[in-house]
């Protein structure tokens, strides 16, 4: 988890306000991680738990806008494996042997990836190609060339619709709202600031006494507290941005 945080969080296009959010949840993670390692306990531990969750779903959300060829192929882009092409490929009335098929597969058209699946997209160029070839043999003047017609011209149409579709998504990709991400930063921002103020408020004491202070003034520690958070989170506010310090901090039920 600590390798693809960081990985998203140096991406040259990561967005502020997606680095602000990946910033702030990598943060949580690793304070209340500090705090249980230091004072292991049901509350700390519970702390840690719901920190680490949020960096995990965080990172989830972020990992396909930014790295889209290492995220899941989306549903109908591939077909499983070349077994599946060709069913596709005859249901369409395209007359090709399985040998054939396997072999040009191995050849490297259509592809296979590592996966076992097989380009959707290339199956139909592929189907476009064994037309031509078609049209060009004296030996298949018998094929139906409206058939042959229609069918090139559905296959130009679905090919169209999929490069259409795979626009619409990379547009989307790169616009976001700007009045729901500055508000979706506030929002964020603000839960950091009532959740640092609430567990040194909790903590004051235990900090109090390992320093080896006195307790009683714990509401004099807190209010001096309090103003070093003000000043770092105008600070924050007044930069416009929010840094995160990624360290590998382990954890037994971080990923190996």
């Amino acid at each position: 988890m600590f390798d693809r945080a960081k990985k998203l969080f140096d991406h040259p296009e990561v967005t502020a306000a997606d680095k602000a959010e990946l910033g702030i949840a990598n943060n949580a993670r690793n304070d209340t991680m500090r705090t249980y390692q230091q004072r292991p306990g049901k509350d700390t531990k519970a702390d840690k738990d719901a920190a680490r969750l949020d960096l995990e779903e965080t990172i989830a959300r972020l990992w396909p806008r930014y790295f889209p060829e290492e995220a899941p192929v989306p549903e109908g882009e591939r077909f499983k494996n070349r077994k599946q092409a060709l069913n596709w490929l005859q249901a369409q009335g395209y007359k090709i042997s399985q040998g054939k098929f396997y072999q040009d597969c191995e050849a490297g058209f259509p592809a296979i990836h590592k996966d076992g699946s097989v380009s959707r997209y290339q199956a139909m160029q592929y189907g476009q190609q064994l037309d031509v070839e078609r049209r060009s043999s004296p030996e298949d003047s018998y094929v139906d060339k409206d058939k042959d017609e229609a069918r090139k011209l559905k296959a130009e149409a679905d090919i169209k619709e999929m490069q259409a579709e795979q626009a619409r998504r990379e547009l989307d990709r790169n616009w976001i709202n700007r009045d729901e991400t500055w508000a979706q930063m506030a929002a964020l921002v603000g839960t950091l600031r009532d959740s640092a103020r609430h567990h040194f408020h909790v903590g004051q004491a235990h900090i109090i006494h390992l320093a080896g202070g006195d307790t009683t003034r714990g509401p004099e520690v807190y209010e001096g507290a309090e103003e070093i958070l003000a000043k770092a989170f105008n600070e924050v506010l007044s930069a416009g941005r929010i840094e995160a310090v990624f360290e590998e901090m382990k954890d037994e039920e971080d990923e190996t």
